[in-house]
């Protein structure tokens, strides 16, 4: 019985901080992707948010944006921006990235920092057969479980608003 209870609750936090790193996903200017996370500390506390975008001091120009290969190698990754901020803190955490499966690069970083759990999107080249992040995604996961970094998969459609059971109204004679 208490297991039930405990998976119920952490799904409900799952879907919160999803959610959270989906709203953060917006601040991004990468027209192409909004990509965001939240980390929490050993704790399950949140102590850092992340999205993706140019370093500091960087203008967001349009014409950096939209030339992919600059833009590729200027930008920030959210997982990278919440680490920058979280310092040794991360150590233990947890990391939710929404947007896209998490790529190599933020893996290896993410697994230097000593995160132990990370909970976002998986990646599924069969169903993006042009997607490179999808690919690339896989390449992540065989790391994480290399490096005993639980990987939790979360699919964006928990986010969707629940339908809500309307009861058809009953006339009075």
């Amino acid at each position: 019985m208490k297991l039930k209870l405990k998976l119920r609750t952490i799904n409900k936090w799952d879907r919160r901080y999803f959610s959270l790193a989906k709203k953060i996903s917006y601040w991004s200017k990468d027209p192409k992707a909004k990509v965001g996370a939240v980390l929490l500390d050993r704790r399950g506390w949140p102590i850092a948010l992340g999205y993706n975008g140019f370093p500091a001091g960087i203008e967001d120009e349009i014409e950096k944006l939209e030339n992919g290969d600059l833009k590729n190698q200027m930008i920030v990754h959210a997982e990278q921006n919440a680490l920058l901020c979280s310092g040794s803190r991360a150590r233990e955490g947890t990391i939710y990235v929404f947007g896209k499966p998490v790529c190599p690069r933020c893996a290896v970083l993410l697994i230097q920092a000593g995160i132990k759990r990370v909970a976002g999107i998986q990646p599924d080249p069969a169903k993006n057969p042009g997607s490179d992040t999808h690919k690339s995604g896989l390449i992540s996961l065989k790391m994480f479980a290399e490096a005993d970094v639980r990987f939790t998969p979360l699919d964006p459609k928990i986010l969707l608003p629940k339908k809500k059971l309307i009861m058809p109204k009953i006339r009075k004679l």
